[in-house]
Parts: C-alpha cells; structure tokens; sequence
C-alpha cells in the first residue's frame, strides 16, 4: 500500500487571529492640572535661585556691602531676568521631555506627552510645545494692559491658561490648545510600565 505523500495532506486554514496593541490613552485634564501644580512648585524653585544668582552678580557692590535692597533697573528686569526665567522654564520641560517624556510631575501621576507616533520630543518639539502652551495667555494677557491693573491681568493670563485646557473639552476630544498646534499627546501610562526613579536617577546618562 503506497503511503500518500506530504504533498497531498491539504494545508492547515484555520484563520489566524491577532490582537491589535490597544491604543494609548489620552491622559484627562484633571491629572494633567495636577502635574502642571507639581512641576510649577519645582519652577518656582529653580527660577527663585537663577534670579538670586544674577541679582547678585548684577548688583553693585557699595550696594551689596550696605546690605540694603534695591529695585534692579527696568532693563535688567525686562531684558535679563525675566529671559532668563524663561530659559530656566524652558529648559526643566525640555529635559525631561526629552529623557523620558515626563516631568517630576507628571511621573507622580502617570502620564506621558510623546509625539504621535510615541517618540520622544527633542528640544525643537519642547521649545514648540512650551510656545504653544503660552500663545493664548498671552493673548489674554495683552487684552488686559488698557485697564492698568495688576489683578485683572493676572485674572486674564490665568483665564488664558485655563482656556488651553478647556478646549479639550469644547473642540479638542481631549487634547488641550497647545497639544494641537505643536502635534503633540499627553497619555496615561499603565501602573505596571511606570517604574520608580530616584531624584538622582533622572540625571543619569542613560
């Protein structure tokens, strides 16, 4: 009895099944606020010791013997201290955007902002990104200067900020302002591939 050759089993059809890799999550307003509060407190921090550092190195030194407080020059404030607050700011998100796509912040509460395709930001995205974010308060801000009053433009930037986060809610199906024009996302990050850092592990090389 001749036994029937391997060419003429038929083949196996049973369809493949596949699970697509579920889709990030966009990360809600609420938790992206809080982030947004932690790293603030961090800014305020860094931003407190660059000013101390360039008061000092600007200040005269008759007047730093007299150890009286002085009101620096409106150039200095305008065209050194408050650039320079801007570099520190500028420079603490783009770090850690482009290290891991987290701040300090936004680790404790697990969300992540990459570009569409899940790559980290370089400096051109975070510099993007950062601009973005203050286009509109900005706005508001200027729309305030005919009233020549401190309060009503501190009310009007903060409104400007709070409107980068509304317009997710009204046009943006969950990005903010800023996430649109510099084509960036904010996602959670599942618990199990959020792995701890020490504070010194963020300045690790790797």
């Amino acid at each position: 009895m001749a036994k029937k050759s391997r060419s003429n089993q038929s083949p196996d059809l049973t369809p493949v099944t596949t699970t697509p890799p579920a889709r990030p999550e966009l990360a809600g307003m609420r938790v992206r606020l809080a982030a947004v509060v932690y790293d603030a407190l961090l800014i305020v921090a860094l931003n407190a010791i660059v000013i101390g550092l360039i008061v000092g190195f600007v200040t005269p030194s008759e007047v730093a013997a007299t150890k009286q407080a002085t009101v620096l020059p409106a150039h200095i404030r305008h065209f050194v201290l408050f650039p320079a607050m801007l570099l520190t700011t500028w420079s603490f998100y783009g770090y850690f955007w482009r290290k891991a796509g987290q701040t300090l912040g936004m680790q404790t509460w697990r969300i992540r902002v990459t570009r569409p395709d899940g790559s980290l930001l370089g400096w051109d995205d975070a510099f993007g990104r950062c601009a973005a974010a203050v286009i509109l308060p900005a706005f508001c801000g200027l729309a305030s200067l005919p009233f020549h009053n401190t309060a009503a433009s501190a009310l009007s930037l903060m409104l400007g900020f709070i409107g980068n986060y509304a317009w997710a809610k009204l046009k943006g199906r969950g990005m903010a302002w800023h996430d649109q024009l510099s084509g960036t996302v904010v996602i959670r990050v599942p618990k199990e591939h959020s792995p701890k850092r020490s504070a010194l592990g963020w300045f690790s090389r790797d």
